[in-house]
């Protein structure tokens, strides 16, 4: 449900800033910069609530926050509509954090990386459901889209007060810079974060960039319907192939697992870089590597950062993951000043570049005592 609102209401203040604002693509991108960065520093002090026992309480803010957020995005003044971008940000980026940490701290060690799949599988029905309900509304009718999103607010507001949160029983306050004096120290799980903000870069950019490139090419109208495909392409996937495809997985290492996922995001972009989107021919393949791609990586890294957390610092390890937003964030920044340059296709060739070196990064990850001394990185010793 959280993963449904974000999507309703995020990736279309491209064109709503073009239409309703009269901003341009760069400028565009420049509000999304600073309204996605903003989440992250909002999820480190979320991360040290919750370590500190806090859970429900900045569950329930964050979800009073998301529907403010939401009222905010419906107004007409530019202003406040960022504020609510601000807000849709914080407020979706630690809803899930928090409900990360409690699934967690609920789920037992040997079932752990398969209750991460399942939350993921959950997380992108929803995504993906969003732009084809705004495709079949239309943009025009957004807000009534909106008004929906703000009755789910209130939904999660009301799960939050009610829920019972048996694996939060914690300690003793921990101040947020000894978190962080922790985090830094850990050179693997820094390594581990460098790689999926470089990713994240690259997902992202195949989202909201992606949008602002098809509406710079077409009628917004064809471009939302082509957003619009991708997006279910995206559903039919994850509903009828992702376990199948977590389970295959099972029989490779976490190195192997990234290689092939770099290996088709690669593919993806080039992909991009070279043909036309409205061509279905290229379309269905780009979205099936792209997606397969994105999947593997999402999947693994959440795993790999459940085995790189200290039980103590679960909370910090768990927001200060969230960097990744980083990524997120230079992504329609960077991609918004090659599409206001009338490059957006060559941009999608230079995340080839991102992804390449990205294997290097994994590589070091793997290279840890951690990592290497489990055996999930590396094909056990044959006997």
């Amino acid at each position: 449900m959280i993963r449904l609102v974000y999507f309703i209401a995020y990736p279309y203040m491209v064109i709503i800033f073009e239409q309703q604002f009269s901003l341009n693509q760069l400028e565009s991108g420049a509000l999304l910069f600073t309204a996605t960065l903003s989440a992250f520093f909002a999820t480190q002090l979320a991360g040290n609530a919750i370590d500190a026992g806090n859970l429900r309480t900045a569950l329930v803010v964050s979800s009073l926050v998301l529907a403010s957020a939401i009222a905010m995005l419906m107004t007409l003044k530019l202003t406040v509509v960022v504020i609510g971008l601000m807000g849709l940000t914080i407020s979706t980026r630690t809803l899930e954090m928090g409900f990360k940490v409690n699934l967690s701290d609920r789920a037992p060690n040997e079932v752990i990386e398969m209750a991460h799949s399942a939350r993921y599988y959950y997380v992108n029905i929803g995504g993906a459901i969003a732009p084809a309900l705004v495709a079949l509304a239309g943009i025009h009718n957004r807000d009534v889209l909106l008004y929906g999103c703000l009755a789910c607010a209130f939904i999660i507001t009301l799960y939050a007060c009610l829920n019972v949160f048996p694996g939060i029983k914690k300690k003793q306050r921990i101040a947020l810079t000894a978190g962080l004096q922790v985090i830094f120290q850990d050179k693997t799980f820094l390594a581990l974060c460098a790689f999926c903000v470089l990713c994240y870069l690259v997902i992202h950019s195949n989202d909201i960039v992606l949008l602002m490139l098809l509406n710079s090419q077409f009628p917004s109208t064809r471009a939302i319907q082509l957003y619009a495909t991708l997006q279910i392409i995206n559903t039919v996937m994850v509903v009828f192939m992702y376990f199948s495809i977590n389970q295959a997985l099972q029989r490779l290492t976490l190195r192997q697992r990234i290689f092939l996922a770099l290996s088709l995001l690669i593919v993806s972009q080039v992909i991009v870089f070279s043909c036309s989107l409205d061509s279905y021919a290229a379309l269905l393949p780009y979205a099936i590597l792209l997606k397969l791609g994105e999947l593997i990586v999402i999947s693994t890294t959440n795993f790999t950062m459940e085995l790189l957390t200290p039980v103590r610092y679960k909370g910090a390890y768990f927001s200060f993951f969230y960097i990744y937003m980083l990524g997120m964030a230079c992504a329609p920044l960077l991609g918004g000043l090659f599409v206001y340059a009338d490059h957006g296709n060559l941009y999608f060739l230079l995340l080839s570049g991102f992804l390449i070196g990205c294997f290097y990064i994994f590589n070091q990850v793997c290279a840890s005592g951690r990592l290497a001394d489990s055996g999930a990185c590396y094909d056990p010793p044959s006997h």
